[in-house]
């Protein structure tokens, strides 16, 4: 179990670590986790103050990334084997083989820099890795490949009760009453997008498949809890060690988890073709996708963080709109949504941008 944090500071979601008696020497200093060269307690340089500015935004982004993932993954699902289980286990390993081999040199960059981590650190890496990465991205595949995909991305907007639970019971953080007044309002969009006639939302029920559904509540439950999780471990890891990290955990995992389904056999349904395809929701949805939200996150309490993600529904509705087969429509209800969510995640960029919670570097 991960111990509770010991410190809190004035400043909402700033994680630090306790004061040695010991006084430090200039070459024993923390530096910041986002730059190489700048030790803590330094004034923030101009380009991580900007990110810091945007920094609710920049998870939002990172979430509508997450979204395309269905231009790669519907084609993917149809070339491999017709258990969905298997099928599902096999395209998130080698989605995860991908960003693996890709995050190597980060990695070895990071070496130094991984050895200072605590026991109850790599607890957290390791429940993102397999939990958040390999887990829950084989359960919200299983939930996609239903074709419930209104559905399955309505529970996933589930994920901020998760996260706002656990990061006020172990993180401490509170965001501000300003804050507080758009969550409400994010949480409206949100359901005005993933439910077509929000006034009569049992119609998006009544085709509702409930192994489906439980996949997806699953896996935002997951991804709820991995945000906190991701949060605290930032604390001592820059964003890209982390993201390394996260994929890193993720691939055996999963090795595993094939080798009990199929044996050796299970690794062998590949085709060479599909290589740009999986390359693709690697690097994209995937890579880029978690950079730009652990930088993002660096910034952000994870409970603002989470409601940030709620935009990731709206590239959703619009590759499942056009891109995708069968294609989905789109109502007018569902654009006032998009507009009203976007309101609400720049009312709370502003109220971060305040005070941005700035994660502060544990001393080794």
């Amino acid at each position: 179990m991960l111990p509770p944090l010991l410190l809190k500071s004035g400043q909402p979601g700033d994680i630090r670590a306790r004061k040695s008696s010991k006084p430090q020497s200039s070459t024993s200093i923390g530096r910041d986790p986002w730059t190489e060269s700048t030790p803590a307690g330094v004034e923030v340089g101009s380009m991580d103050r900007l990110i810091d500015r945007f920094a609710v935004v920049l998870v939002a982004v990172a979430a509508m990334l997450w979204g395309t993932d269905a231009l790669f993954r519907a084609p993917l699902l149809s070339h491999l084997p017709s258990d969905r289980l298997l099928q599902s286990t096999q395209l998130v390993f080698m989605e995860h083989l991908v960003l693996t081999i890709a995050c190597l040199p980060l990695l070895w960059r990071a070496r130094q820099e991984m050895r200072r981590l605590t026991a109850a650190q790599w607890q957290a890496i390791a429940a993102i890795g397999i939990g958040a990465s390999a887990v829950a991205t084989v359960l919200f595949t299983l939930s996609f490949g239903y074709g419930h995909f209104i559905e399955t991305l309505l529970l996933q907007k589930t994920q901020p009760i998760f996260a706002i639970v656990l990061a006020n019971l172990w993180l401490r953080e509170r965001i501000s009453a300003q804050a507080w007044i758009w969550v409400p309002i994010a949480l409206v969009g949100a359901y005005m997008i993933v439910i077509p006639d929000p006034l009569h939302p049992e119609q998006a029920w009544a085709d509702f498949h409930v192994t489906a559904g439980l996949f997806a509540l699953a896996a935002a439950a997951l991804w709820g809890c991995a945000t906190v999780f991701g949060r605290y471990a930032l604390a001592s890891v820059r964003f890209t060690t982390l993201t390394a990290l996260r994929f890193t955990f993720g691939l055996p995992a999963l090795a595993i988890v094939l080798l009990v389904m199929g044996g050796v056999g299970a690794f062998g349904y590949y085709r060479a073709s599909d290589i740009p395809l999986y390359v693709g929701l690697a690097l994209l949805p995937g890579g880029l996708g978690l950079l730009l939200y652990y930088r993002g996150l660096a910034s952000t309490p994870a409970t603002l963080a989470t409601l940030a993600e709620l935009a990731f529904p709206i590239t959703g509705l619009v590759v499942n709109l056009y891109l995708v087969t069968p294609r989905q429509s789109i109502t007018s209800w569902q654009v006032e949504g998009i507009a009203v969510l976007w309101l609400a995640l720049a009312a709370l960029d502003f109220a971060n941008a305040r005070q941005p919670a700035r994660l502060k570097r544990s001393v080794a």
